[in-house]
């Protein structure tokens, strides 16, 4: 069996492979969902990672409140905005005011890459207040939220 430290630096390693390949495409960088004072461009995408966040709830003692599950139900707020300005008509009375280049298309959401780079912090906090073996113990119900909030 793989010690936490070796399946960690995977982790690291995996998101240095990622961050590289996502410079490479030269692609900019993702506005954030809760930055969107000045009408920020999503044609390319939508930030929705929070520094601190966790996979599973937050509580009293978490870094940020915004959990994986906040997040997932961001996107799908954002979704659904989108989609009921451009099903409503609304979409092609404001494109005048170049609503366009701000909001994706329908398909977008279909064809979209969607990466997810969370759960660390679930454990590196539970190093703080728990022994290893109950920090292996609670990574079957950290992937079980994470499982449910892909689905």
């Amino acid at each position: 069996m793989y010690s936490l430290y070796t399946v960690f630096c995977c982790f690291i390693l995996l998101f240095y492979i990622l961050s590289t390949a996502v410079d490479a495409t030269d692609m900019p960088f993702l506005n954030a969902y809760l930055d969107s004072v000045g009408a920020p461009s999503f044609q390319k995408g939508c930030n929705f990672a929070a520094a601190g966040s966790t996979i599973l709830p937050a509580t009293k003692y978490s870094v940020s409140p915004f959990s994986f599950g906040i997040q997932v139900a961001q996107f799908f707020r954002f979704k659904n905005q989108v989609l009921q300005l451009q099903t409503k008509g609304t979409y092609f009375l404001l494109a005048g005011k170049k609503i366009r280049k701000y909001i994706p298309q329908v398909d977008y959401f279909d064809q979209g890459l969607y990466m997810f780079d969370i759960g660390q912090n679930d454990l590196a906090g539970a190093f703080y207040s728990k022994t290893e073996d109950q920090v292996i113990a609670s990574i079957p119900k950290i992937l079980s939220d994470f499982e449910s909030g892909l689905k």
